[in-house]
């Protein structure tokens, strides 16, 4: 079949009915573009600055979790001076996360950046904290703690909580809250030297059920352990602590954090400035392994109950 070709008439006809389509659409994609909500950047399209004190084992779990919850574009980086903090600040980062003390104490001075801090000893982490920081910290809740240590140790009224204030008192403060609401009596001795551990120990003698270890630089030291261990021995008093080595050492039981979970907790954080809300300040650690050193529970006189509970880390 031969087509006759269009007269001029039918082209400009043509070309003017197109015209008045293609001023139709955009004219309603105008409209619609004012009147449909602009949903929020996914932190995926976003890019955030990590800087780590050391290349752990821990650290690199925490990372995983924070790739596999947040999606965003994680980027590892050095900071040693003046010119890595501005080439941190020229890449346009949404936050910088600092893994571990050391690279923490570095980034917190990041200026007009949010900073995001995990595995840092709590005595470095000022409070009130500035407005620009914010983070998990290494300490899982107090409640867990003594609802722990409660379950563990039914016949325990009386727990013994030895502390420097300048590292660890809002956390002994919340501590008193939860066993206040427990029934548990808290007992507490502070000190600002390890020298004075020795006589905080003697004082606690006969008044304590289980001594509680927290993660402070002024009790943890290693010579300090080996007293607070050698208390427990001869007064049969189960040390409760933070760390499974200090289980292997000789203490009754303890609760590790996890740090695959932290890193979770950390990209919920990221995903809440990518949605232009506000951080928040520091939240405890939410997840927790129990290990229990059931031979060192039974030289001390203590029965634990089997299968409790179900996923516990039997040390021995």
């Amino acid at each position: 079949m031969i087509c006759k070709p269009l007269s001029m008439t039918a082209v400009a006809t043509t070309l003017q009915y197109i015209r008045s389509r293609l001023t139709i659409i955009f004219l309603a994609a105008a409209v619609l573009a004012t009147i449909l909500p602009v949903s929020p950047v996914h932190a995926g399209s976003q890019k955030i600055i990590v800087v780590k004190s050391a290349d752990l084992k821990p650290y690199q779990d925490f990372l995983r979790g924070l790739r596999d919850d947040c999606g965003c574009d994680v980027q590892e980086v050095k900071f040693r001076d003046e010119e890595d903090r501005d080439n941190i600040l020229d890449s346009h980062p949404i936050a910088v996360v600092a893994i571990g003390t050391a690279a923490f104490k570095r980034v917190r001075t990041i200026p007009g950046l949010p900073v995001i801090y995990a595995m840092v000893m709590p005595s470095e982490v000022s409070s009130p904290l500035d407005p620009n920081i914010s983070g998990v910290s290494i300490d899982i809740s107090p409640e867990t703690y003594l609802s722990t240590m409660k379950a563990l140790f039914p016949k325990a009224k009386r727990i013994g909580l030895i502390y420097d204030p300048r590292n660890t008192a809002p956390f002994v403060a919340d501590a008193a809250k939860a066993a206040h609401a427990l029934g548990v009596e808290l007992v507490t001795k502070q000190l600002r030297d390890p020298s004075q551990v020795l006589g905080a120990l003697s004082e606690m003698r006969s008044k304590i059920d289980v001594l509680w270890m927290l993660p402070d630089p002024t009790v943890v030291a290693a010579q300090i352990v080996d007293y607070m261990l050698r208390f427990s021995f001869q007064n049969n008093v189960p040390i409760f602590t933070f760390s499974r080595k200090y289980v292997e050492m000789g203490a009754v039981a303890s609760l590790d954090i996890d740090p695959y979970d932290m890193g979770a907790q950390v990209a919920s954080i990221v995903n809440r400035i990518s949605a232009g809300q506000t951080a928040g300040s520091s939240v405890y650690a939410r997840k927790s392994h129990l290990a229990i050193n059931k031979k060192i529970a039974k030289k001390l006189g203590l029965t634990i109950k089997e299968g409790f509970p179900a996923d516990v880390d039997n040390v021995d």
